[in-house]
């Protein structure tokens, strides 16, 4: 089948080989193509999440679609990378293969959450706002309070201590100047202002801004079904991965894959041993031997047979004597 504009373009948005796809059957080519089109649209996904994200952070939303753009260039650019560099479809697998793949799942995992939770908080944004409000009354409140009780405390000694003053002065039992009444008085000043200072920055430092990441987890701990939402995207968000497995390990998409890798190799590692004996100047290429030990160089799986033939004790008693 002779593919299409878009089936080309989208086969490249997920980072698959057009010349392999070109002449493989229509259901390869569809799969792929469906893989391209997943991955434009979590791409778009991506910089609405990563846009709320940033512009709950700066309040800054035009700079936040910017770094939004950036970011999701970022993490689908690794996303794509485990994608494309994945063969996926082998006849055997190997322990090896097993924990590198589990490891490339459990990453692409934690993108995806990355992905979905900033996303969850933007579809449900009015239950989210409830939960960060409720969580910066009760941090204000808590904070204010033990303010409040410092000041109270402070200002309540000092007018303790104003009152004795005057009621010692009035009686005659000591005689002073202004100057301690003064002091006490700007003190009692002082401390009305620090107080009102002290609560304005409460309000301040305990803005929406700065308790972003904490009005996500108190969502998402008020709200557990959320999690069935986030299982379902990440079956998405994996799906490119499925569809990949989903292709034969001996259809034409996968043996011509591998036929064309084993021609590069085989292509750049004959380059080398032309260009080998040229590392060592001073001899000639005579006297630079590059040896092989297996029979399939460079992939080394077949090592070669051991032709030395080894004598026996009586041989070489013999050669020892001479005889």
């Amino acid at each position: 089948m002779r593919p299409n504009s878009t089936y080309r373009f989208l086969w490249k948005v997920v980072g698959e080989d057009e010349q392999i796809l070109y002449n493989c059957g229509k259901r390869t080519q569809a799969v792929f193509a469906i893989s391209g089109l997943l991955f434009l649209l979590l791409s778009l996904m991506g910089i609405l999440s990563y846009r709320y994200v940033f512009n709950g952070i700066f309040k800054i939303p035009t700079i936040s679609w910017l770094l939004a753009l950036i970011w999701t260039i970022i993490i689908f650019n690794i996303y794509k990378l485990n994608l494309s560099t994945l063969s996926a479809n082998k006849p055997k697998y190997s322990a090896g293969y097993v924990i590198s793949l589990f490891i490339r799942i459990v990453f692409m995992v934690l993108i995806g959450i990355t992905l979905i939770k900033p996303l969850e908080a933007f579809i449900f944004n009015n239950s989210l706002s409830k939960g960060l409000s409720e969580v910066i009354t009760k941090k204000i409140e808590n904070n204010s309070r033990k303010s409040n009780m410092y000041f109270d405390v402070e200002i309540a000694s000092v007018n303790e201590e104003l009152s004795q003053l005057s009621r010692q002065t009035n009686e005659g039992r000591i005689s002073i100047g202004n100057e301690k009444f003064n002091f006490l008085n700007e003190k009692k000043q002082m401390l009305l202002e620090e107080k009102g200072r002290t609560l304005s920055e409460t309000h301040n430092l305990f803005n929406p801004s700065n308790l972003f990441f904490i009005g996500l987890l108190v969502f998402n701990k008020e709200n557990p079904w959320i999690w069935f939402f986030t299982l379902s995207f990440l079956v998405i968000f994996l799906l490119p991965l499925f569809l990949k497995f989903s292709v034969s390990p001996r259809g034409k998409y996968v043996q011509d894959r591998i036929a064309l890798q084993k021609q590069m190799i085989l292509e750049e590692y004959g380059k080398f041993k032309l260009l080998y004996p040229e590392v060592f100047g001073n001899f000639s290429k005579s006297q630079v031997v590059w040896e092989e030990n297996y029979e399939d160089s460079p992939f080394n799986t077949q090592r070669k047979p051991n032709n030395i033939q080894l004598g026996k004790e009586s041989d070489f008693l013999n050669q020892i004597h001479g005889l």
